[in-house]
């Protein structure tokens, strides 16, 4: 098929603009990428703190109640 001069200004223009979007997507899909595995990293973090501070509130509950135990023999 035999284009115009128009229409191959037009061809060229949009094939500049897909390569652009391809780009851009490309680029975003890397941060995307990159701030899920920060957002797991965080979110796991996150995880484990809260289960070392459980562990740790459950150790003072315990230091806690051997010490009263231990005023009540006093």
């Amino acid at each position: 098929m035999d284009y115009t001069a128009e229409q191959q200004v037009l061809i060229r223009r949009i094939n500049e603009v897909s390569a652009r979007i391809d780009h851009l997507m490309m680029e975003h899909r890397m941060v995307h990428n990159a701030a899920g595995k920060d957002l797991i990293d965080a979110v796991t973090a996150l995880q484990i703190a809260i289960q070392q501070s459980n562990e740790i509130g459950v150790l003072f509950t315990q230091h806690g109640d051997l010490f009263r135990e231990f005023l009540d023999t006093l």
